[in-house]
């Protein structure tokens, strides 16, 4: 796997089945009868009588394939188990190209069903291989302890066959069963690469009745807009999806259903991002604050948005809240989760003293508690935990030396239990994570004292519907590395410098830790975390660290005007260019290349930079700034993200787009220039619905907003006990490569890039939401909001 986003969270699998089968029941044998490839099955449940209507009995969504669509059914493979599936001629069927050592290794399964107590059930279905081979259904939990209700082992020959078996449900109810074929490890007799297909496949039980059929989702409506509104004196623009080729009449009513303006499109013509033929509607003009506004052109309208300075006030505070949630070791209570259901005890207490992985080769435990949850699992990850604290301080930092906004962030602002503690909330939440990321620094009189563990996470994969303090996985350090070392050194000498009025004890400590972590890095400059799926959490891999010197040199120059870190950074190569491309993507920086967050504090900080450099610096981020609006006019969308050469959009698209919207922001702080708020807005108005989805990606805003992310805790979709998210959290958006089975699944082979989203918690190659994308987040909607109130 090459690509550098994928292993951000590449194999965060919903968890493996175990081998028990636990509370075997009433069980018939399976049997299989010969048929051709174009015979039919009596379905089960059906009524003997002539001409009888079967009883609507069967519990799976999906029986056939003839849509060509395979969901909820979705395949799952643990490494080293690999393979993929795709509906071939009306039948689901995965390829098998790595069988693993286990049973499950390789396996696809139907989730979302009911398996109730005392009840009867009847499994019958079709199914082949390209060569002999065994194959192992089994009804049971879809995650731990993975209890079996029932199982069975047949041998699938190449020509189709029908099998069946039965069993009574013994167990209490299990609202969220699966079922699933095991066909890998020893038991799969076929040599790789082989295929397993089904169809026509069948979980009857007489005493269930389907419901009608849920509703798709209503279409995106024609014209796109900003869901939660449009701030006065700042661009309004709405994208029209509309094949004609002249421009076209439009009105924005009021909530009375009153028109208050009027227009003509503009035709932009074919969007390749969206594969849409997008008019343009520019309504800037008009600033009457209201609700309930819509927009009109011909018989279509927009979901109705709001015109006010407030519209952003709220957002940033929840975009904020998004890291009290995931907070590790402390209790999450009310009245600071906003909701009863959002409370949890503390997590994963047992990081206090968190050992070394076996043959990692140390011997010492750790204090990790403390930081966050990175992303919809429970690892903690030094490399995305400093560009996300990094953007937290540097909003704080640009609040005090270019905003205006540095008391919405004060003592008491946010819904944290540190309120009123004499400190700004703001530096609060951002040192519960500066003290994770210091606490995994070696000990001094141990090996490679200094250096900083690259991670720390579960030891293997744990399942969705899983509250932290529910997790019971051992957890263990993994190996330091560089670039997790200078990420410590760059946020620790940021630190140093912020809390040195604040608490000048901190500071000294975080000054400490981020000088020895250069030194140790210096010492052991090409000490790299390992790429590669790791069990229980992702590699975040970098063999290219230069950026990440660069970056440390910068902020300890910034806090210590020493003359070794100033020589460092200008004698660096990356000191000549403000960067503006990331692993093929038109961007500045993400976790894994950062020296764009040196050269933007620099920028940013008074004292040690003289006024030429700050400002020639300033000068390359208003130039990287002017390329991101030149993106913007080139879509249909009008988004600060473009498609790579390839076409697509890459995992975490959204993240490009935010980070893109931060610089944007700041050569608006430097130049004060219209186009540059306008750019901003841009970019929020994209991911808050002006998409050819018409998707919100941010949860509890809009008319569609995000509802489903991945996420071990707020996973209400998966299982009810747990909760739906807060308001807030961000999704990583479109992303072509469609890595994860259920959008493999979801009929989305071949999208066009903008189109290559879906809203479910399997979808964790799309719909994950993470640490540092909320980050920036918060610090643009914080910038709009600012802005708003000027």
């Amino acid at each position: 796997m090459n690509d550098p986003l994928l292993k951000q969270s590449i194999l965060r699998r919903t968890g493996r089945v175990s081998a028990l089968a636990l509370g075997v029941l009433t069980l018939s044998a399976g049997c299989a009868t010969s048929q051709g490839p174009g015979a039919e099955a009596a379905p089960s449940g059906a009524s003997p009588g002539a001409g009888a209507e079967p009883a609507q009995t069967n519990l799976l969504k999906a029986s056939d394939f003839d849509d060509n669509k395979s969901l909820p059914w979705t395949t799952s493979f643990t490494a080293p188990g690999a393979g993929s599936a795709e509906v071939k001629n009306g039948a689901y069927c995965v390829t098998v190209t790595n069988k693993g050592s286990n049973n499950w290794d390789a396996q696809f399964r139907h989730r979302e069903m009911v398996i109730q107590k005392g009840h009867s059930y009847t499994l019958q279905y079709k199914a082949w291989a390209s060569s002999p081979t065994k194959a192992r259904p089994k009804v049971g939990m879809a995650g731990p302890p993975y209890e079996e209700y029932w199982s069975d082992t047949v041998v699938l020959e190449t020509s189709p066959k029908t099998y069946t078996g039965k069993f009574s449900m013994a167990k209490a109810d299990d609202p969220t069963a699966e079922l699933a074929f095991h066909i890998g490890g020893e038991m799969a007799s076929a040599k790789e690469p082989f295929e397993v297909c089904i169809d026509d496949i069948r979980l009857d039980d007489p005493e269930f009745r389907s419901s009608a059929p849920a509703a798709d989702a209503a279409a995106a409506p024609k014209i796109a807009v900003n869901q939660v509104g449009y701030l006065p004196g700042a661009t309004k623009i709405a994208s029209v999806s509309n094949a004609a080729t002249a421009p076209l009449a439009w009105e924005l009513l009021d909530a009375s259903g009153k028109a208050v303006s009027r227009g003509q499109t503009r035709v932009f013509g074919k969007d390749g991002a969206s594969g849409d033929h997008v008019h343009l509607i520019d309504f800037t003009a008009f600033n009457a604050p209201g609700q309930g506004y819509v927009l009109k052109v011909g018989d279509e309208k927009s979901f109705p948005f709001d015109i006010g300075a407030g519209i952003y006030q709220k957002l940033k505070y929840d975009a904020l809240a998004y890291f009290y949630h995931n907070r590790s070791g402390i209790e999450i209570k009310m009245p600071y989760a906003g909701k009863p259901e959002l409370a949890r005890p503390a997590g994963h207490l047992q990081d206090k003293s968190t050992k070394c992985l076996q043959g990692s080769g140390c011997d010492y435990a750790l204090d990790a508690s403390r930081g966050w949850y990175d992303a919809g699992d429970h690892g903690k990850y030094v490399v995305n935990g400093g560009i996300s604290v990094w953007t937290l301080l540097n909003w704080y930092e640009r609040t005090k030396h270019l905003g205006a906004s540095s008391a919405d962030f004060a003592d008491g602002k946010l819904s944290i239990p540190e309120g009123k503690n004499g400190v700004p909330d703001l530096l609060d939440e951002a040192r519960w994570e500066l003290e994770f990321l210091m606490g995994m620094q070696v000990p001094e009189g141990k090996p490679l004292a200094g250096m900083v563990h690259h991670k720390m996470h579960d030891d293997a994969w744990t399942g969705l519907g899983l509250a932290p303090h529910e997790d019971k996985m051992t957890r263990s350090l993994h190996k330091p590395s560089t670039a997790a070392t200078l990420n410590v050194a760059a946020v620790g000498a940021q630190c140093a410098r912020i809390w040195k009025p604040v608490d000048a004890a901190f500071s000294a400590r975080c000054q400490k830790s981020a000088e020895r972590a250069w030194a140790a890095a210096k010492q052991n400059p090409t000490l790299y975390a390992p790429p590669g799926g790791d069990k229980g959490g992702g590699p975040y891999d970098d063999t290219d660290v230069k950026d990440e010197f660069y970056w440390a040199a910068a902020e300890l120059f910034l806090t210590t005007g020493k003359p070794e870190y100033k020589q460092y950074v200008q004698s660096s190569p990356l000191n000549a260019r403000f960067p503006v491309e990331v692993d093929g993507v038109a961007s500045s920086m993400n976790w894994k290349v950062t020296d764009a967050l040196g050269q933007i504090s620099m920028a940013i900080v008074p004292g040690n930079v003289d006024a030429a450099w700050q400002q020639q610096l300033r000068g390359r981020i208003v130039k990287a700034a002017d390329q991101y609006l030149a993106i913007a006019d080139k879509e249909g969308y009008r988004t600060l993200v473009q498609r790579t050469p390839a076409g697509k959009y890459e995992w975490g698209s959204n993240s490009f787009v935010l980070n893109n919207m931060l610089v944007v922001a700041l050569a608006h702080d430097v130049t004060k220039q219209q186009k540059y708020l306008d750019g901003v807005v841009l970019g929020m108005d994209y991911l808050l619905g002006r998409n050819p989805l018409g998707q919100s990606y941010v949860t509890g805003y809009g008319d569609r907003p995000l509802e489903n992310p991945h996420h071990r805790f707020w996973a209400h979709q998966a299982n009810s006990k747990y909760p739906k998210a807060p308001p807030g959290a961000v999704s990583g958006g479109p992303n072509s490569s469609l890595q994860d089975p259920h959008v493999q699944s979801a009929g989305l082979k071949g999208c066009v890039a903008q189109r290559c989203f879906v809203d479910h918690i399997e979808a964790w190659s799309v719909n994950e939401i993470t640490i540092n994308w909320n980050a920036p987040f918060a610090w643009v909607t914080g910038f709009l909001d600012e802005k708003a109130k000027k």
